[in-house]
C-alpha cells in the first residue's frame, strides 16, 4: 500500500490516459463552433480544418475607413498595424477590431489628422466551382472616437 487513498490513485491513472485525449476534443469543438458562429478563420485556433479551406489571411481582407467633418476616405493598413490586421483577418472579434480602431485613430491623431469614427470591414474570398473568387464581407465594426471605453474584451 502506498499510502494514498485507492480512488485518487485510479483517478491519477485514469486521468494520465484520457486527459490528453480529452483535451484535444475539447480544442477542436470550440474551434469547429467558433469558425462557424464568430468568423474565426479554420487557419487559426488549433488549425482543424486548415487543410480543407481556403479561408485563411491570403483570403481574407481588412478595410479602414475614417471619418471627421470635411473627411471621408479609406486608409492603407499602417505597417505598424499590420499586426493587429491579421489577427483581425483570422478572428474578427470586437476586441480584436476594437484594438485595431484605437490604433488607427491614435495614428491618425498623432499626425493631427481629424478622426471622429473608425469603421473597419473585414472581407472574405468565395470561390465557385470554376476557382472564380467573390468577395463577402463577413464583418464591420465601428467605432466612435469620442465615445467613452466599454466592456469590450
Amino acid at each position: 500500500m502506498t499510502g494514498k487513498p485507492k480512488s485518487l490513485t485510479l483517478l491519477s491513472a485514469g486521468g494520465r490516459v484520457w486527459l490528453p485525449a480529452v483535451m484535444l476534443c475539447s480544442v477542436a469543438i470550440v474551434q469547429i463552433f467558433l469558425a462557424k458562429t464568430a468568423s474565426l478563420s479554420p487557419w487559426k485556433g488549433g488549425g482543424f480544418g486548415m487543410f480543407s479551406s481556403l479561408d485563411g489571411t491570403a483570403f481574407r481582407r481588412v478595410r479602414i475607413f475614417v471619418q471627421a467633418p470635411g473627411r471621408d476616405e479609406e486608409l492603407e493598413i499602417s505597417p505598424s498595424q499590420e499586426r493587429l490586421a491579421a489577427r483581425a483577418e483570422l478572428f474578427p472579434s470586437d476586441s480584436k477590431l476594437h484594438k485595431l480602431a484605437i490604433a488607427v485613430a491614435s495614428r491618425e491623431k498623432r499626425y493631427s489628422r481629424d478622426v471622429t469614427t473608425v469603421r473597419i470591414e473585414v472581407w472574405r474570398a468565395d470561390f465557385n466551382e470554376y476557382l472564380e473568387a467573390t468577395d463577402r464581407p463577413l464583418r464591420a465594426f465601428t467605432w466612435n472616437v469620442d465615445q467613452p471605453p466599454d466592456n469590450i474584451r
